[in-house]
């Protein structure tokens, strides 16, 4: 039984894109597996050359160009046990010598399998190599593991999910979230490390594109873009760790999560703690970013005795960054908390 499909939003043309897709072609072959491609280029050559180019590719054009729907379109079309998101400019490898993890026999507490992760650019090569499993026996402890092992690097992102956790978490975001915006995709890793352990396969060569994320004026940049196309004012990377809070937690109530009531509020805990952190260290170390009542908040933040309170309180800080986002986290929330699938 084939277990694994690669889902691959693509909106790039036939040049710019074709590496990609011959790599996980490569790789579906050889793992038995199969590529799922939504592919919203309007590139008529793109289409023409890889539409009935293999049985194990799924090739679909979608109408229009929203990204979202080119990402949901893809997952829709997985019918299989393991899905591994994929951008149009990565490369994806299976290595000869290394016997590669059985997803068949994949234990149970697992949810992901991460595979040897390659940051690279043009100009500088291979920056990172990523290479951690989490394996905490609590959600909590997870948490703390990827926390401390991530040091700034969200590669593990592109790893092999259960098809169920990976789609049910997307679709969620996708529905309800408040701006659907690409820097939550640590909030989602978050979740997913709250879900199951996650196993390393160094067969599995994911070689991750940084693009304009290097050097210290592109990765600025690329921040700043990122909250400017979810709608978010120029000061939200000021609050960058505060919306990583609400979005975490949110994630971490969701209905689908496999983890239990104690394991859930644990986790919850520590990323307030992570998350929460961060940014009353950043209120305080540098107030004049931040308004009166933003600093106001902040401290009774600091004094707040459960959970519960210190998202409502977030939520309303959020208010300052902009108006009307609480009642959009509140939406949020409430879809999380019924929705299973």
């Amino acid at each position: 039984m084939t277990q694994l499909s690669i889902s691959m939003p693509s909106n790039r043309n036939l040049y710019k894109s074709r590496a990609a897709i011959e790599s996980a072609l490569v790789y579906a072959e050889k793992t038995d597996s199969q590529l799922i491609v939504s592919d919203n280029s309007g590139d008529p050559a793109k289409r023409a050359y890889f539409e009935h180019r293999s049985p194990r590719l799924i090739y679909i054009v979608p109408e229009g160009d929203d990204a979202a729907v080119n990402m949901m379109n893809a997952l829709s079309r997985v019918d299989t046990p393991f899905v591994m998101p994929m951008a149009d400019d990565d490369d994806v490898y299976l290595l000869d010598n290394i016997e590669p993890i059985s997803l068949a026999d994949l234990p149970e507490d697992t949810v992901a399998v991460r595979p040897r992760s390659y940051a690279w650019s043009m100009p500088q090569g291979v920056r990172k190599v990523g290479r951690f499993s989490l394996s905490a026996n609590d959600a909590a402890g997870r948490l703390m593991e990827y926390n401390s092992k991530a040091n700034g690097d969200n590669s593990i992102f592109y790893s092999i999910y259960r098809t169920k956790v990976f789609r049910g978490l997307a679709v969620l975001f996708q529905d309800a979230h408040p701006t659907r915006g690409g820097y939550c995709d640590w909030a989602m890793s978050y979740a997913f490390a709250a879900a199951g352990k996650f196993a390393y396969d160094p067969a599995t060569i994911y070689r991750y594109d940084l693009g304009n994320w290097t050097g210290k004026d592109g990765l600025e940049a690329s921040v700043a873009r990122l909250f400017k196309q979810a709608g978010l004012p120029e000061e939200a990377e000021h609050f960058s760790a505060l919306l990583r809070f609400v979005d975490a937690h949110v994630f971490l109530v969701w209905a689908g999560l496999p983890i239990s009531d104690h394991e859930r509020l644990s986790a919850q805990v520590t990323n307030a703690r992570i998350a929460l952190g961060t940014f009353i260290r950043k209120v305080e170390g540098e107030p004049d970013l931040y308004g009166e009542e933003v600093r106001y908040l902040t401290q009774m933040l600091q004094e707040t005795p459960d959970i519960a309170s210190a998202f409502q309180l977030a939520i309303l800080i959020l208010d300052r960054l902009l108006p009307g986002l609480s009642a959009r986290y509140i939406d949020f929330y409430n879809t999380a908390t019924a929705k299973t699938a």
